[in-house]
């Protein structure tokens, strides 16, 4: 008699940890889209779903792994994991926070990491480690989807939001949002910039009035910059690579810099700040509008050496060693 198709207990258990994660997907109201064509490394797609009902289109991918090997080598705070050479660049790579998933399936225990951040940061030699606390429950299903920055509102009302930015935080030397906001405008108007310089020339201008004018940068300033940038991904206002923002203070232990185009969302909270800046009476001075394109440029030589000449030169040399060196 021929040899029938065999299904392995493999394919049965691995199974076990998909249904697990759509079950769970599901029950915290949020979207399991299982990969139907070949799964190369990404088993399915959570999609977040607000409170309301809205899909405002926050996606990770997710790859699961099931089994009681999988937890071999657990200690109290983490279970190692170490990919395939080719899902490690795969996930790396990936346009979409990789939620890797280890199940296991006779306690039910099943916990997460993200695993593309972990390689970005550790390097793709590294090994994955997954915390015991991250456990994939209902709340752990909305905890994965803000790898890629807070959880999205759905809803946008423009005023509101505005209202929100204007809102001083005293805690951080009276600075708002929409200070940050404004004075960040490049790209006539359509990107805005973030980087520690902006914050500084704020408080320089602020600080003018104070009694002494003396300003700095403490926990709650670090704090506040945050908040700001969770705030521009949460209502969607620009295209904030919040994977590299999160990398730079990681990895670097710095504040990150970015120029990020603005969303419809954006362009709607500056043309409103422009329309309520019509309306208030002119100042004369022609700089003097809240929403205004200010330019953004390398600086090449601060300590008044030709530092873009030296360099040419350098990446000359470099070029030529590359022609060499190719043959």
């Amino acid at each position: 008699m021929a040899e029938l198709p065999r299904v392995t207990e493999t394919d049965f258990t691995e199974r076990t940890g998909i249904n697990f994660v759509a079950s769970t997907v599901n029950s915290a109201r949020c979207i399991w889209r299982e990969t139907l064509e070949r799964d190369i490394g990404i088993d399915g797609h959570i999609e977040y779903v607000t409170p309301e009902g809205f899909a405002p289109g926050r996606i990770v991918g997710a790859q699961v792994k099931s089994g009681e090997s999988r937890f071999s080598s657990a200690t109290e705070v983490d279970v190692p994991f170490s990919p395939e050479e080719k899902h490690r660049r795969y996930w790396a790579e990936y346009p979409l926070p990789v939620i890797l998933v280890l199940h296991r399936p006779e306690t039910k225990e099943t916990i997460w990491v993200d695993a593309r951040h972990h390689l970005r940061v550790h390097g793709l030699d590294a090994t994955i480690r997954a915390p015991i606390a991250n456990v994939l429950d209902e709340a752990g299903v909305l905890t994965c989807l803000t790898s890629d920055g807070p959880l999205p509102s759905g809803a946008f009302d423009p005023t509101t939001v505005l209202h929100s930015m204007a809102q001083k935080h005293e805690a951080a030397q009276g600075l708002c949002f929409l200070y940050l906001f404004a004075q960040g405008m490049t790209d006539i108007a359509n990107a805005i910039y973030f980087s520690m310089d902006v914050v500084d020339e704020i408080l320089d201008v602020v600080s003018a009035t104070w009694t002494p004018p003396i300003w700095g940068v403490g926990p709650a300033e670090y704090k506040f910059i945050d908040e700001y940038v969770e705030f521009l991904v949460a209502n969607d206002l620009a295209r904030v690579d919040f994977g590299s923002w999160k990398q730079a203070l990681v990895e670097r232990q710095m504040v990150g810099k970015f120029i990020a185009p603005l969303t419809a969302k954006g362009r709607q909270v500056r043309d409103l700040i422009a329309a309520i800046d019509d309306e208030l009476p002119p100042s004369g001075d022609p700089y003097a509008r809240a929403v205004r394109e200010r330019f953004v440029q390398m600086v090449y030589n601060p300590t008044g050496h030709d530092e873009t000449a030296s360099r040419q030169y350098r990446i000359e040399e470099v070029r030529l060693e590359i022609e060499r060196r190719a043959g």
